[in-house]
């Protein structure tokens, strides 16, 4: 207990954030001055997140702006729920609004130079009477909700947050599946509440002109994003590896890339041959083991090498299983709440109908989902698993009959391997014909009785998985590429505790020097100040930028 407080004290009592990462990357920021044009118009409010990679990554667009376009950056500061993960006490001292607030107040001293002014906070308690008002109204609510299993359809306070719920409650509770009579819910739309009426206050009467966020789900990414369309501000996402920059809307405000076009695309454009056996040369790699750009957040390749004895699977059906923590609601057009009562429904389905599959864990699963795949081994006794380190290479040498997933890169990955899959989300590969894509649950239901048939011969879905593969990781001019590259290894070089500070402040480095890097946030800066050039060629009086916050 005394370690405990112990830890706790010089946590709280620190000045900037106990993370050394984002200190090396605090110095690496302080080498450019902040700057901005007189009479500048321009605001630009960024997500503050507890994270290093977005820390650097916001800190130097900020720079960018501000020394280019004279803008005015603000802080939205997020934290609550994310907080912590769990309901123990210290789970609850770490999501409570002191040591929230004396948190944050570290990160936004980091931000000080390139950062004006908050925003607002998730956490503030400035005003205890709405607060009061908001959880009367949360309660309501929950109390409505009655044993609900699905609620992604609900609103608050004219918002869609159901989904926002769903996924935060899988995340931070932590459990496998959405319990509506949890008390814990009700601290999620009290928070939903709380985060509704300041962003809409901040959105509605500050009127930035563009938002800056990381990802656009769970409570703290969504709900800004989507108040900020909701009042006309342009919102940008770095959350994919694809699509840099991806602009939301109110039709799109999922952070994922939209794949919608690949397939058009890529027929459209010369030299497709030389495109394919591009794309198959990559694609190999990872197929051998390797990690490429597309995989790069995976901890291991889930085609490592093994030894691992493989079991019959000829003739079987495949339920390559998500990571039941995860966020299920990236993609549009989700057929399931959560993973938990997708898997359910599908080995219900598979087993009433005595069709031969097995099940395949995740293999780069957080270590908590091990307790889910025993208590899905209890729910179904004898429940045929295979181990996660066996690869989709064995799987389809050995003869199955089909993979069945929600939305995940396995589909193109067996289409190249002439196994075909099923899914149920508008998944990143929906434009093409290699996966049976459900819309509904009964569309699903008739999908998984009918796991032979094949939507494709084996060579046209080959050539469809090297199109999307081309499309989804090497289609671009230079500067496109160059950007992703810079981008990933930046990200990598954050999250990877082997690295030197000398190794982190080049890459970060490396990312903010880019011309494309630069190219990049000058093209903001058209969008939302077009005047921007004119007044830096004109050679305009430059005075520092105080920092307020």
């Amino acid at each position: 207990m005394f370690g405990v407080i112990s830890r706790w004290i010089r946590h709280l009592t620190a000045r900037y954030p106990r993370n050394a990462r984002a200190l090396v990357i605090r110095e690496a920021l302080k080498g450019v001055q902040a700057a901005s044009l007189r009479g500048s118009a321009f605001t630009v409010a960024v997500q503050c997140l507890e994270d290093p990679f977005y820390f650097g990554l916001f800190g130097a667009i900020c720079q960018r702006l501000r020394n280019t376009a004279g803008a005015v950056a603000e802080l939205v500061v997020v934290r609550s729920i994310s907080g912590a993960v769990g309901t123990g006490w210290q789970q609850r001292l770490g999501r409570s609004s002191v040591v929230g607030l004396v948190v944050s107040a570290q990160w936004i001293r980091a931000f000080r130079g390139v950062i004006d002014r908050v925003a607002y906070r998730s956490l503030s308690l400035a005003h205890p009477l709405a607060d009061l008002l908001d959880w009367l109204r949360s309660y309501r609510i929950w109390r409505s909700l009655k044993g609900s299993t699905d609620i992604t359809g609900l609103e608050v306070l004219g918002v869609p947050t159901g989904d926002l719920l769903n996924d935060s409650y899988l995340r931070f509770r932590p459990a496998p599946r959405f319990d509506s009579t949890d008390w814990f819910v009700i601290r999620l739309i009290w928070q939903a509440h709380r985060d509704v009426r300041r962003a809409r206050k901040y959105f509605s009467s500050r009127r930035p002109h563009v938002y800056l966020t990381s990802y656009a789900t769970y409570l703290e990414h969504g709900i800004p994003a989507r108040v900020a369309l909701q009042e006309g501000v342009r919102v940008y996402s770095f959350g994919n590896f694809v699509q840099i920059g991806k602009e939301l809307s109110l039709s799109d405000w999922f952070h994922t890339p939209d794949t919608s076009s690949y397939r058009a695309t890529f027929e459209s454009l010369e030299n497709k041959a030389e495109r394919l056996a591009l794309a198959e040369q990559q694609l190999n790699l990872r197929l051998s083991g390797e990690i490429d750009t597309a995989t790069s957040y995976m901890r291991v390749s889930a085609y490592s090498p093994t030894s691992e004895p493989l079991p019959d699977v000829a003739a079987a059906v495949i339920v390559f299983l998500h990571d039941f923590y995860d966020s299920p609601h990236v993609y549009q057009d989700l057929v399931f709440p959560d993973f938990w009562s997708w898997a359910c429904f599908t080995i219900d389905t598979l087993q009433s109908a005595g069709i031969k599959f097995y099940a395949k864990p995740h293999p780069n699963q957080v270590s908590r989902s091990s307790e889910a795949l025993e208590e899905l081994a209890k729910r179904y006794p004898g429940l045929p698993l295979l181990s996660e380190r066996i690869t989709n290479v064995q799987l389809a040498a050995a003869g199955i009959l089909c993979g069945v997933t929600v939305y995940g890169s396995v589909s193109h990955e067996l289409a190249y391997l002439s196994v075909p899959t099923i899914a149920c989300a508008r998944h990143p590969h929906h434009a093409f014909d290699f996966c049976r894509t459900a819309r509904t649950v009964e569309q699903y239901r008739r999908y998984l009785l009918t796991p032979e048939q094949v939507p494709l011969t084996k060579e046209e879905m080959r050539r469809q998985a090297l199109a999307f593969y081309y499309m989804h990781n090497l289609h671009g001019d230079a500067e496109v590429l160059s950007l992703r590259q810079r981008f990933v290894s930046f990200w990598k070089t954050c999250n990877t505790s082997t690295v030197s500070d000398a190794v982190l402040t080049q890459s970060f480095q490396e990312l903010c020097d880019s011309p494309p890097f630069m190219a990049h946030i000058e093209r903001i800066c058209v969008d939302f100040c077009p005047s921007w050039k004119a007044n830096t060629s004109a050679g305009l009086e430059r005075e520092p930028q105080s920092a307020s916050i």
